[in-house]
């Protein structure tokens, strides 16, 4: 009954909806209160920091070598513009949007990976011209500090759980997987149709988390088991690279890695190449050991014989159908068009299997931007069959792409004709000696030995190889980015998109 059936006063209608207008506008003011606060509270402590840590080096498995190794006792200040402490430095936004004036945004003092040179050099982080770094404001509910990780964005959270599950399903697949029914087949197999192709090289080393067994894993995934033969086109070799005095006594390599039936021979290349016999009274620096171990797995593809070389890191990822793939998307392409040859010939100087497309540094699609998390991620991201047929879209399309690309550091997934491992060797031994760059930086930068053999450098797009090591063995030294500094991969590699259209109506 309404209040005035029930004998109430004319007016107690009108009263209660008064009363609701003033409780809902006390709620809408309590609320656009604590947002606002929330916001000053932000922008003020960010101010606290007008400094900023970089990440940059590398630990010997690719990465980014070009702004020199740091850790917390390499010299970086940070001068605070207020007397407020400073934040964590796991909270990646107040390290890079905290000064107001990007100019105030730079490093003191850097010191090189090499021990005996302390050369210092000044400059300004590498800012998103794109990007209005003074309005922008972090994702609702983030950065997420949890017990074990901190997150940045959603999309950060989104790409390192991909990650996480690509490690346990890696883990689950080598102690689970019997590989003696494989290798009763390759024994069988000696058709010509699966004759080896590639010589494919995989750097490795006595790492805690086992990376290796994600590669190893999606090598031997096919979508078809008729297709399985496909793993005959590589020839496979394991280089352990691994001159850590506490972790020499590689188990996992010598027990179980070794004795893969795919794998063709596995080698300790922890000896210095000729173009460094005279350094006796020291170690070699970084530098010198990253150009040793390159010209080492260079070798090793040359003295194959094989007329193509893949070196690969074992924090890559590669697709289910790899093999296959890399044959008809990449390999049967370009000897069509007569620009490699199957004597191990060709024009290409360096070609990337790996895209370098969401990098901590020197990109704008960054899974630490709240900007491109909110605005981009969504339409970049890799979506399996299943969730694209639940948003109404076509099947995955797998299709890449072969172009040319500048870009210096990395070497996650590389690709060589003979013909230019050969010329890649000569040139590295040339450049070694007391070198001025990493390797990777002289075997992809333009101005470098794609100028030498006269052709630039190429990569794949999206990556056909993706780069996963997220968990960084620096982590406890390296602040950069919260807990993930290495956090460099391809939002839009497809591991498995699982069953198509097709699938769905048979």
């Amino acid at each position: 009954q309404s209040p005035m059936k029930r004998g109430a006063p004319p007016d107690t209608y009108g009263r209660m909806s008064r009363l609701r207008l003033v409780m809902w506008l006390a709620f809408a003011v309590l609320e656009s209160t604590c947002v606002h606060y929330y916001y000053r509270s932000y922008v003020e402590h960010s101010n606290a920091i007008s400094g900023i840590f970089y990440d940059g080096g590398d630990d010997g498995n690719g990465g980014n070598n070009g702004i020199g190794g740091l850790s917390p006792g390499d010299g970086v200040k940070f001068k605070s513009s207020s007397s407020s402490p400073p934040m964590r430095t796991s909270n990646p936004y107040a390290e890079v949007f905290g000064a107001k004036d990007p100019a105030d945004m730079n490093i003191n003092i850097i010191r090189t990976k090499n021990g005996d040179q302390e050369d210092i050099h000044k400059f300004k982080p590498v800012l998103d011209a794109d990007i209005n770094y003074e309005g922008i404001v972090p994702e609702r509910g983030y950065p997420k500090n949890t017990h074990y990780v901190d997150y940045a964005t959603s999309a950060a959270e989104a790409e390192i759980e991909k990650h996480d599950r690509l490690l346990i399903q890696g883990m689950y697949f080598m102690k689970t997987t019997n590989f003696d029914g494989l290798k009763k087949e390759l024994d069988q197999n000696t058709s010509a149709d699966v004759k080896a192709k590639v010589c494919l090289n995989i750097y490795l080393c006595n790492r805690r988390i086992p990376y290796i067994n994600t590669l190893i894993m999606g090598l031997l995934s096919f979508s078809k088991p008729k297709e399985q033969k496909y793993i005959q086109n590589a020839e496979i070799h394991l280089l352990n690279t691994e001159k850590r005095e506490p972790r020499l006594h590689f188990k996992y390599l010598r027990e179980t890695l070794s004795k893969l039936p795919f794998v063709h021979t596995t080698h300790n290349i922890t000896y210095k190449d000729e173009i460094y016999d005279n350094i006796k009274d020291r170690p070699l620096i970084f530098r010198e050991s990253f150009i040793s171990d390159e010209i080492s797995g260079l070798k090793i593809c040359i003295e194959s014989g094989l007329p193509y070389c893949v070196m690969m890191e074992e924090d890559a990822a590669v697709p289910v159908d790899f093999m296959k793939l890399l044959q008809e998307q990449v390999i049967d392409p370009l000897e069509r068009r007569d620009m490699i040859r199957e004597d191990g010939t060709g024009g290409i100087s360096v070609l990337s299997l790996y895209s370098y497309y969401n990098l901590v540094h020197f990109s704008y699609p960054k899974l630490h931007s709240p900007h491109y998390s909110r605005n981009k991620y969504g339409e970049d991201a890799a979506k399996v069959n299943a969730a694209r047929i639940s948003q109404g879209l076509p099947p995955h399309k797998i299709q890449f792409n072969i172009r040319d690309k500048y870009y210096k550091y990395g070497t996650v997934a590389m690709m060589y004709t003979r013909e230019s491992a050969i010329r890649l060797v000569e040139y590295l031994q040339k450049v070694g000696v007391d070198p001025i760059h990493n390797a990777d930086e002289f075997m992809n930068a333009d101005e470098y030995f794609p100028t030498e053999f006269g052709i630039d450098r190429k990569h794949v797009a999206p990556s056909l190889v993706n780069h996963i090591g997220y968990y960084s063995e620096r982590m406890a030294d390296v602040r950069s980015r919260g807990m993930f500094s290495q956090l460099n991969t391809d939002v839009r590699f497809m591991y498995d998109p699982g069953w198509d259209l097709m699938d769905w109506f048979e």
